[in-house]
Parts: C-alpha cells; sequence; structure tokens
C-alpha cells in the first residue's frame, strides 16, 4: 500500500491549496508590482481616527485554553477624492491634525492592472 492510496484526499487537497496559493500571490504581483506612479491634486473629503486596541483570541490544543492577543496600532485615515474618484490615504498623526475637510493635498497615486484601484503611496500637505 502506497501513502497516496491510503488517504487520496488529503494528497489532492494539498495540491489544490498549493495551487491556489500560487494563483492568488501570481494575481498580486501581476496587479500591483512595477506599477506607475503619478503626482496629482487631491481634495481631502473626510478624516478617521482608529484608535489603538487589542484583541484576544482563545485556542483550545490539548485540553488546554490559550489565549493569544493580537495589538492593533492607532491609523489616521484620510478619504480623497482624486479626478473624481473617491480613494482613502493612510498619513501621519501630524499630517492628519493640521489637514482640514475640503482642503486640497499633493498625492502620489498608482492604478492597479487587473483591477483597476486607485492606490495612494504619499500624502503630502
Amino acid at each position: 500500500m502506497t501513502a497516496f492510496s491510503a488517504n487520496p484526499f488529503i494528497y489532492v487537497f494539498s495540491a489544490i491549496a498549493v495551487a491556489v496559493a500560487v494563483l492568488y500571490f501570481s494575481y498580486l504581483a501581476i496587479d500591483r508590482i512595477g506599477l506607475e506612479t503619478r503626482s496629482t491634486v487631491a481634495t481631502v473629503t473626510d478624516k478617521q481616527f482608529n484608535a489603538s486596541g487589542t484583541t484576544y483570541n482563545s485556542t483550545v490544543a490539548g485540553g488546554r485554553t490559550w489565549v493569544q492577543s493580537h495589538d492593533t496600532p492607532e491609523t489616521y485615515v484620510l478619504a480623497l477624492t482624486v479626478d473624481r474618484e473617491p480613494t482613502l490615504g493612510f498619513v501621519s498623526k501630524e499630517t492628519f491634525e493640521s489637514l482640514g475637510k475640503n482642503e486640497e493635498v499633493q498625492v502620489k497615486v498608482r492604478r492597479t492592472r487587473i483591477s483597476q484601484r486607485l492606490e495612494v503611496v504619499e500624502v503630502n500637505k
């Protein structure tokens, strides 16, 4: 008896899982690597602050409960309009506090190849 004939499901499932992972990372590479960035002007339409926090995950292994914590940092996000298209940009606390709604900022943006999403690379006042 070979290992494959003992449990063929695990080999087929593993092969499919590896193929899906390779396809997914290939998609990400094709969609985002080497994109051209351009500078333009954007308008701040909204500001959002996300406070830092901690989430907890409980796992039972070997009859024991293990609690794992995951810290999330605070983030400062600007809702921007670039050429009449809404997008988001992450900024530092100082930049976040110095900007108000309807202010214009200089941004560097890039458009992904396949999904055609507009991504903000950098925000400057």
